[in-house]
C-alpha cells in the first residue's frame, strides 16, 4: 500500500519531491570497502582479464610511486575507499591497438616501443563523488582520467628517470557517469619521445558504452 494516496501521488510537485528524495537517499548510501571488493570480483570483465594470460595484474600502490603526488591519485585516502584493480597488457602491439581501435582515431592508437601498450583498470565510482545526485562530479572524473594516464606513463618509464607529471588535460564527456557503479578504463601512450609523452584514456560503462575520452601531455620531472 503506498505511503501517500493515489490522488496525492498523481500531483506533479509531489512526484518530483518523491523522486528527489530517492536520489538524495541513493547519494547518501555508501557501500563498504568489503562490499565493493566482493562485487568487483564477480564482474565478467574482471573474470575475463583474470583468465587471459596477456593481462598481468599490477600492484597499483607500488607503481603510483613513480607518479608525482601519488597519494592523491584516484581520490584514494580522501574520497574513494578502494583503489581500482589494474592490469597491464603483455601481449602484442597489434592486439593492444585493436582493444581501443573502435573508439580511437588512428593517430591515437597505442604507440610502438612502449613496454606496456595498454593499461586496464576497473574502478568503483563512489557515492561520495556526487556532483548532481547520482552523477559523478566532473572534477572527480578528471582526477581518475589524470591518474590513469599518469600511471600508464609511469609503467613505461624507468623509475630512476624521475616522476611523471602532467602538463595538460583535455576531457571529452560523452555520457553521464553514474555513482554507485563500476567503470572499465583503458589508458595508453600514443606518443613518447625524450621524456615527453601524450596519453589517452577511455571510460566505459558496465554495458560497454563510452562515457569519457581524454588526452594528456606528460613529462618526466628529473630527480635532483
Amino acid at each position: 500500500m503506498p505511503l501517500l494516496p493515489p490522488s496525492v501521488l498523481g500531483r506533479p510537485c509531489v512526484m518530483q519531491a518523491v523522486v528527489l528524495t530517492r536520489r538524495i537517499f541513493a547519494a547518501w548510501y555508501v557501500r563498504s570497502a568489503a562490499d565493493i571488493i566482493r562485487e568487483r570480483a564477480s564482474l565478467d570483465v574482471v573474470k575475463e582479464m583474470e583468465k587471459d594470460a596477456a593481462w598481468k595484474p599490477i600492484d597499483i600502490s607500488a607503481e603510483l610511486k613513480g607518479v608525482a603526488g601519488s597519494d592523491s591519485h584516484f581520490g584514494y585516502r580522501t574520497i574513494s575507499k578502494v583503489l581500482p584493480l589494474a592490469y597491464s597488457w603483455t601481449g602484442d602491439l597489434k592486439t593492444a591497438q585493436q582493444l581501443v581501435s573502435a573508439k580511437a582515431p588512428v593517430d591515437r592508437l597505442p604507440g610502438a616501443g612502449t613496454r606496456v601498450p595498454v593499461l586496464a583498470l576497473v574502478d568503483y565510482i563512489s557515492e561520495c563523488t556526487n556532483g548532481h545526485p547520482g552523477l559523478i562530479h566532473g572534477g572527480m572524473s578528471a582526477i581518475i582520467a589524470h591518474s590513469s594516464m599518469s600511471l600508464a606513463a609511469a609503467l613505461n618509464t624507468p623509475r630512476s628517470a624521475g616522476a611523471v607529471v602532467s602538463k595538460s588535460l583535455n576531457m571529452d564527456y560523452r555520457k553521464p557517469i553514474r555513482t554507485g557503479q563500476f567503470v572499465k578504463i583503458f589508458a595508453w601512450l600514443y606518443k613518447c619521445e625524450q621524456g615527453q609523452m601524450t596519453a589517452a584514456v577511455h571510460f566505459y560503462s558496465p554495458c560497454g558504452q563510452m562515457l569519457v575520452e581524454a588526452i594528456s601531455d606528460l613529462e618526466i620531472s628529473k630527480q635532483n
